[in-house]
C-alpha cells in the first residue's frame, strides 16, 4: 500500500511539473492532465452483480482557444486515453459469443474477482471558466473510441466444460482479450470544479458500456474522482 501511495504521489508531481513546463512554453494554450476516479455502475441488469468500488484513470492533452476577448475563459479540445474497470460478482463465461452467459460468484468459495476492462481513445471538448484566476470550472463532452476490451477472472474453475458438474475445484487466473458486445463508441457529459491545478471530476456516460441486447448488462457508468492539471 505504501509503495502504491508513493508511486501515485510521484506520478502527480512529475505529471504536474511536465504539464506546467508545456503550459509556460505555449503561453497556457496547452493543458496536460489526468484523472483518478471510481465508476458507479448505474442501470445494471439482474444478471450483473456489480462490485462497489471500480477504480479507473485517464489522461488528456488539450489546446485552449480563448472565448471571446477574455483569456480567462476558453474552449478546449484535444485527445487522451481512459481506462475503466467494471468489477462484478458475475462471471461472463463466454465474452466472445453473441449471447452472454454468467456464473454468479458472490457465494463461491475462493472467488477473488471478475472484471471487464475497457480502454478508449478520447476526444474531449470543454468550456473552461476562471473565477479570480484560482477557481476553475469546466463543462464539456467526451467521445470515446474503444481500442481494447478484456476480462479477468480469479477464482474457482467453473469453465464451460465443468460448469454442470461443479467445476474442477482448482483456482485459476483467466484473461480473455476480446469482448464481442462492447459499444464501439461512448458519449459522456463531463464536469470539473477546482482550485488551481486540482479539481473534482465527474463524467456520466450517456450510452451503455455494452451493446443493448445479447443478454448483456446495461451499465451507464458515473465516474467521480480527482483531476490534476495546471490549467
Amino acid at each position: 500500500m505504501k509503495r502504491i501511495l508513493f508511486t501515485l504521489i510521484a506520478l502527480v508531481i512529475s505529471a504536474t511539473s511536465f504539464a506546467q513546463l508545456i503550459a509556460n512554453k505555449t503561453d497556457n494554450k496547452v493543458t496536460v492532465g489526468f484523472d483518478l476516479f471510481h465508476d458507479f455502475q448505474f442501470g445494471t441488469s439482474d444478471n450483473w452483480d456489480a462490485r462497489g468500488f471500480n477504480q479507473g484513470a485517464d489522461w488528456y492533452i488539450t489546446y485552449n482557444f480563448p472565448l471571446g476577448e477574455s483569456s480567462k475563459h476558453t474552449v478546449s479540445v484535444g485527445a487522451g486515453m481512459s481506462h475503466h474497470n467494471y468489477f462484478s460478482y458475475s462471471h461472463i463465461m463466454n465474452p466472445y459469443a453473441d449471447t452472454l452467459q454468467y456464473v454468479q460468484c458472490r457465494d463461491l468459495e475462493n472467488f477473488k474477482r471478475f472484471k471487464v476492462n475497457a480502454n478508449y481513445v478520447d476526444i474531449p471538448l470543454e468550456l473552461r471558466f476562471r473565477i479570480k484566476d484560482q477557481v476553475k470550472i469546466g463543462v464539456g463532452f467526451k467521445l470515446g473510441i474503444l481500442v481494447m476490451g478484456k476480462t479477468k477472472y480469479v477464482g474457482p474453475d467453473y469453465s464451460e466444460n465443468t460448469f454442470l458438474t461443479g467445476g474442477s475445484g482448482n483456482n485459476i487466473h483467466e484473461k480473455q482479450c476480446y469482448i464481442k458486445n462492447l459499444e464501439r463508441y461512448t458519449y459522456s457529459a463531463t464536469l470539473r470544479v477546482g482550485w488551481k491545478w486540482v479539481s473534482v471530476f465527474a463524467a456520466y456516460q450517456l450510452n451503455p458500456v455494452f451493446e443493448v441486447g445479447h443478454n448483456a448488462p446495461v451499465i451507464h457508468p458515473l465516474s467521480v474522482g480527482l483531476s490534476f492539471a495546471p490549467f
